[in-house]
């Protein structure tokens, strides 16, 4: 004990220092925000592929039942016979050829496929789809496309559209109450 000289205030001090419990706290706070956000992804990329396999799966089964549609259209058409055996005729006039029922979309994109509007109207009267709209929209693969910001602003595309629109209107000098209907440029 004798040899333990005390600490002077010129001799530097080699003790380790605990953290600040602040310090610690805010680290370990950044930390949980960090896995957070990681879960919230992964989470979020597992929710979209979920569904978008449902709504490949509702495709694939309504091209299906289209496409019995169309079969059934195309066999109960004129010069077909029915349950009793009688052939309906049709006038020499009305020849069909143009095959109807699901297209199959020629591009850059195969996934896709489009339905007729007479396709898509029987079914709907034969109850196999509810809306004509809605299942177009299913076949094409569209999104419904937001018409303000979500503050309720005019979007920059369409505000963009509206006023390139009226410039025309102005420079060739056509009045709106004129016009009457509105019309849809691209």
């Amino acid at each position: 004990l004798d040899r333990l000289v005390p600490l002077s205030a010129s001799q530097p001090q080699c003790l380790p220092t605990m953290p600040k419990k602040r310090t610690v706290r805010k680290e370990n706070r950044l930390k949980k925000l960090i896995e957070e956000e990681k879960a919230d992804e992964i989470k979020a990329v597992e929710k979209k592929k979920r569904r978008e396999d449902l709504r490949q799966e509702r495709r694939d089964e309504l091209i299906e039942k289209l496409e019995k549609v169309a079969e059934t259209l195309e066999d109960g058409g004129a010069g077909a016979k029915d349950k009793s055996g009688d052939v309906d005729m049709r006038p020499a006039g009305s020849v069909i050829t143009k095959k109807t029922g699901v297209i199959r979309k020629i591009g850059k994109d195969k996934t896709t496929a489009r339905a007729s509007k007479s396709l898509l109207k029987v079914a709907k009267q034969r109850g196999i789809i509810h809306d004509v709209a809605l299942a177009k929209r299913l076949l094409e693969d569209k999104r419904v496309r937001n018409k303000t910001t979500p503050y309720g602003k005019e979007l920059k595309r369409d505000k963009r559209l509206r006023t390139a629109r009226e410039k025309r209107m102005r420079k060739c000098g056509i009045r709106q109450e004129e016009d009457g209907e509105d019309e849809d440029d691209e």
